[in-house]
């Protein structure tokens, strides 16, 4: 998608973190709420689940815990080709949720997404670059006239299994490297590490595993 030469904004200070999730209408316990939902999922696998599902069904999970605390607050669950999202009521922010590699959290270095992702992700980090155009996208108005198009953000995970720690933020994809990973962010909202209890033995070698599958259905007319 070619180099991404933008510094990302980035809020680690619990006060500056609340006030932008405020601005989206967001708040950050409804984002740990739902990477925790995720968790309880991954650590209820054992051996005898096929590899990938762990972390698949903890992306399930995220994405459902939040359907489940923001459907009652006016956003809409939605599905693009598959991919699940959970937008606001004026249309103008949409989340997904994905696994984050070791830097997620970290604000002296930019994580990348695990696994590479797929088409609807690319049109969606398009979207949000074209945005960065104009300057008020910064600051993320709400209001769908000073809003054009749809900011699409990633719930970036790193469960640190090794630290018993689950690591988060909130970002804004603009770019992907050669292997289809995402690679830069306009903002980071870097969310407060939580701790991880009850991790089973046999998953502590076993990493994050694929969380965030984006599924391409390929229609074929009937001859």
């Amino acid at each position: 998608m070619g180099p991404n030469n933008l510094a990302a904004s980035i809020y680690t200070e619990q006060w500056d973190v609340n006030r932008r999730l405020g601005e989206l209408g967001l708040e950050e316990a409804i984002l740990l709420r739902a990477g925790e939902r995720g968790w309880v999922a991954f650590a209820s696998c054992t051996l005898n689940h096929p590899p990938a599902i762990p972390g698949i069904w903890a992306w399930g999970e995220t994405i459902c815990s939040l359907g489940e605390q923001l459907v009652p607050r006016g956003w809409e669950r939605i599905n693009e080709s598959m991919w699940p999202l959970v937008v606001n009521k004026a249309g103008t922010i949409a989340l997904s949720a994905a696994t984050g590699n070791e830097n997620t959290g970290n604000k002296e270095a930019d994580p990348l997404t695990s696994s590479a992702k797929g088409p609807k992700t690319v049109s969606a980090i398009f979207a949000n670059r074209r945005q960065l155009v104009d300057p008020r996208m910064l600051l993320g108005p709400i209001e769908p006239v000073k809003t054009p198009g749809r900011a699409t953000w990633l719930l970036l995970i790193h469960r640190d299994l090794s630290a018993r720690q689950m690591r988060s933020e909130l970002s804004r994809p603009i770019s992907m490297d050669s292997e289809g990973r995402v690679d830069g962010w306009a903002e980071r909202i870097i969310l407060s590490p939580q701790q991880l209890d009850g991790i089973p033995e046999t998953l502590l070698g076993g990493g994050n595993g694929p969380q965030s599958p984006e599924i391409t259905v390929e229609i074929r007319r009937r001859a």
